[in-house]
Formats: structure tokens, sequence, C-alpha cells
């Protein structure tokens, strides 16, 4: 039999955890989302332009996710 210590060792090796997904990567998913959705909106009337409704996505992703302004900005040198 084993001893109690070793069964614990074992018992917290084998859990692993949820790998997380970093959050430039989930601020990109909501900016897809909501491009997508912009873009059909473009196409039924709402937006004058694809310019005009990937400028809207891009502010309204920053409003909802204010975390995510630093990802969606554009890097100046």
């Amino acid at each position: 039999m084993r001893s109690r210590r070793s069964r614990r060792k074992s018992s917290r090796r084998s859990k692993k955890r949820s790998p997380r997904k970093s959050p430039s990567k989930k601020c990109k998913e909501h900016l897809q989302k909501k491009i997508k959705i912009n873009m059909a909106e473009y196409k039924s009337g709402r937006y004058s332009s694809r310019a005009q409704a990937l400028a809207v996505s891009y502010a309204q992703v920053k409003k909802k996710y204010p975390s995510c302004k630093r990802s969606l900005t554009k890097k100046r040198k």
C-alpha cells in the first residue's frame, strides 16, 4: 500500500490545468465576432462603407472590453 503522502502527491500531478488563452487572443476573437456582425449590418445598409463598419467594430470592442485597448491599438515606432 502507498502512504498517504505519496497518494496526495500523485493526485496533485494528475490534475491538469486547462490552457488559458492569452488576453490578446481573446480580444482578437471578440473583434472578429464583432466585425462579422457589423459586416452583415453593412450589407443590409446600416453603414455607408466597409471602413466605417470596421471602425465601429473596433470602437465597440474597446468600449465593451476596456482591457483590450492595449492590444487593439496601432503600434507606433
